[in-house]
């Protein structure tokens, strides 16, 4: 409460201490002996549950002093023993009165408290599920591609198993990074690469080469780079850079402003050198490797380039910057 509130509180409990001390004045001819409290103790109730204990107390001291010396015979300043214990048993009740004034406005300050918590958390369950059922929906889209995909071109189920066990353990360690931290904490898209490729134990080798500035990233977003990671790593094992120890993979990634729109994206780029020269369709150009990181990304907004040039396989990701931020709804 500002000071200048706080001051209007204590004026209005004098205002009210004045009404009682007028009213006591005017009954005073009317009213026989032994009422000198009479307009005070509903004075000092309403002042100290309508402002606070302490403008109570103020109405209570301001009460005593008045009844004391006006009301109680002989009228003046007496220190009789039988004004004293008046005054004692009018104390005493006052006391009380504030005592419990101040009991029940701490239960109400607990009662709101509590029910304001009851509401937080309310909301909180209810924030959780729709983000569970958001998350599951995403999930289940992304195995459905996966498990869409990963039929064409197999000839045994043996081999089929094996593309779902690695695609869907992709698909988890990008779950299980999302979820190791808490709503409002920031995941780096540095954390998703080292985690995406560290099944290729080239995670901190001269092998990868990574460059680029703090991106936060969550949500569907982070698990769709996770699994789009493992498909290059996974592509690389096999046919490129890394099925040779003399190749070599370049991560980059920046933000960029597009010039016709002024949209803000994010471009990412995987690069590989040193890898042998191989057929794009041996590659997975078109295939399962190709069309899913094609469809996933552009689940979230994005689109691919893939490219084999002499060099090495050639990636670009183009990703808009509001598909990237944790707390979008939409990632």
């Amino acid at each position: 409460m500002s000071l200048p509130a706080a001051l209007a509180t204590y004026v209005a409990s004098v205002a009210i201490f004045a009404l009682a001390f007028g009213l006591r004045s005017w009954f005073d001819p009317y009213l026989p002996q032994g009422f000198p409290f009479l307009t005070f103790f509903p004075a000092v109730i309403v002042s100290g549950f309508v402002f606070g204990v302490r403008q109570g107390i103020l109405v209570a001291l301001l009460s005593a002093f008045a009844s004391w010396y006006f009301f109680i015979p002989p009228v003046g300043a007496d220190f009789s023993a039988g004004t004293l214990l008046a005054m004692g048993l009018y104390m005493f009740v006052v006391s009380t009165e504030l005592a419990l004034i101040a009991l029940m406005m701490h239960a109400f300050r607990a009662e709101a408290r509590a029910l304001e918590e009851t509401r937080r958390l309310a909301d909180q369950q209810e924030t959780m599920a729709q983000e569970l059922d958001h998350r599951l929906k995403n999930i289940f889209a992304t195995m459905n591609a996966i498990i869409s995909l990963s039929l064409r071109g197999v000839t045994s189920a043996q081999e089929l198993a094996a593309r779902l066990r690695e695609r869907v353990s992709a698909l988890g360690r990008s779950n299980l990074l999302l979820r190791g931290f808490r709503a409002g904490e920031e995941v780096g898209l540095r954390s998703v690469i080292e985690q995406a490729l560290e099944p290729f134990s080239i995670v901190g080798t001269p092998k990868l080469s990574t460059a680029g500035a703090h991106i936060p990233i969550g949500g569907q977003t982070l698990v769709v780079m996770g699994l789009t990671l493992h498909e290059l790593g996974t592509n690389a094992a096999k046919y490129g850079a890394l099925s040779v120890p003399e190749g070599r993979v370049l991560l980059s990634w920046q933000m960029e402003k597009d010039t016709a729109t002024g949209a803000e994206n994010l471009l990412f780029e995987w690069r590989e050198t040193g890898g042998p020269r191989l057929d794009p369709e041996k590659r997975g150009a078109g295939g399962f490797g190709s069309t899913l990181m094609s469809r996933v990304i552009a689940n979230v907004g994005g689109h691919t380039d893939i490219d084999y040039p002499p060099e090495g396989a050639l990636v670009r990701i183009i990703m808009p910057a509001e598909m990237l931020n944790p707390e979008s709804p939409s990632a």
